[in-house]
C-alpha cells in the first residue's frame, strides 16, 4: 500500500513542484517594457551630439556547468550627447542589434546550432523571420559618473597621429532585453580622439568606448528560456539545464562618431 501511495502522489508532486517554479519565475521577471525613454541632457543647446557606430561590437560570456558560450554582436546603433565641461551631464541611448549574434564556443558547425538557438530563447529569430520587437538590446544612460568632471582639462596622450583623453566613467541606467527592463551600471574606459595639436574645447572626431567590467545580466530576469522555432515555451531537461547558463556577462567595445546636423537637431 505504502508503494501504491508513493506511486500515486509522484505525479501530484510534479505538478505541485512545476506550479511553484512557474510562479517563482513569474516573480523573478523584470518589468515588462516595450521600449526606454530617453534621457536628455539639460544643456542640450551646447552638448556635442554623437551617433554610434553601426560596426560597433559587443562581446558575451555565458559560463555553464558543462558548456562556457561565448559570443558576439556585429552591429549597433543609437546616440551619445556630451557634455565636455561636465561630463556628469552626459547622456545617451546605446542599441546593439541581437539579429547579429552568433557563438563562437566550439569552433565547428555546433556553434551554427547553438547560434540558432540563442536567437530562437530570445525570440529575435521565429521561423525565419527577425521580430522586430526584440531585435534590439537597449542601454539607456540616465546618470554618468565620471573621474573627471572636464574633458578638457585632461593633459592628451599621444596615439599615432592622435591626441587622446581619457576617462573612465560609470554609467548607470536602464537596460531593455527581450521585453524586460532592468536597473544596470556599467563601468567603462572611455577614450576621445582628437587630431594631433587640436584645442582642448574643441570636438573629438571620435569617441572609443569599452567595458573595464563586464556588465552582469540574469537571464530568468529576461525571461530567456527554452523555446522552439515557432516561440512556444519548452520544458526545461537535466540535458539543458546542465550546458545553458543562468547568467550572460556582456562587454562592448563600442565607436561613437559625430552626428551630422540633422540628426543633432
Amino acid at each position: 500500500m505504502h508503494r501504491l501511495a508513493s506511486a500515486a502522489a509522484s505525479p501530484l508532486v510534479a505538478l505541485l513542484a512545476a506550479s511553484c517554479s512557474k510562479k517563482e519565475d513569474a516573480a523573478g521577471l523584470a518589468p515588462a517594457a516595450s521600449a526606454l525613454a530617453v534621457s536628455k541632457t539639460d544643456s542640450a543647446s551646447t552638448a556635442w551630439h554623437y551617433m554610434i557606430d553601426p560596426a560597433s561590437r559587443t562581446h558575451v560570456d555565458m559560463p555553464g556547468v558543462k558548456e562556457h558560450i561565448k559570443g558576439d554582436t556585429a552591429a549597433a546603433a543609437g546616440t551619445l550627447d556630451v557634455m565636455a565641461h561636465d561630463l556628469a551631464q552626459s547622456r545617451g541611448l546605446v542599441r546593439i542589434d541581437l539579429s547579429t549574434f552568433a557563438t563562437h564556443t566550439f569552433g565547428t558547425n555546433d556553434d551554427a546550432t547553438q547560434t540558432e538557438h540563442a536567437l530562437t530563447w530570445l525570440e529575435v529569430s521565429v521561423g525565419d523571420k527577425t521580430r522586430e520587437e526584440m531585435r534590439w538590446a537597449d542601454f539607456a544612460i540616465r546618470a554618468v559618473t565620471p573621474n573627471v568632471s572636464d574633458l578638457t582639462k585632461i593633459e592628451p596622450v599621444k596615439d599615432g597621429a592622435d591626441d587622446v583623453r581619457k576617462v573612465t566613467m560609470t554609467v548607470h541606467g536602464d537596460v531593455l532585453v527581450h521585453g524586460h527592463r532592468v536597473e544596470k551600471d556599467g563601468v567603462v574606459d572611455v577614450a576621445f580622439r582628437y587630431p594631433s595639436g587640436a584645442a582642448p574645447d574643441s570636438r573629438p572626431a571620435k569617441i572609443q568606448i569599452q567595458s573595464k567590467e563586464p556588465m552582469h545580466l540574469v537571464l530568468k530576469e529576461l525571461d530567456v528560456r527554452p523555446r522552439d522555432p515557432a516561440g512556444q515555451l519548452l520544458d526545461w531537461t537535466t540535458k539543458l539545464i546542465s550546458k545553458v547558463a543562468e547568467t550572460a556577462d556582456v562587454t562592448v567595445d563600442l565607436v561613437a562618431i559625430p552626428a551630422p546636423a540633422t540628426a543633432a537637431q
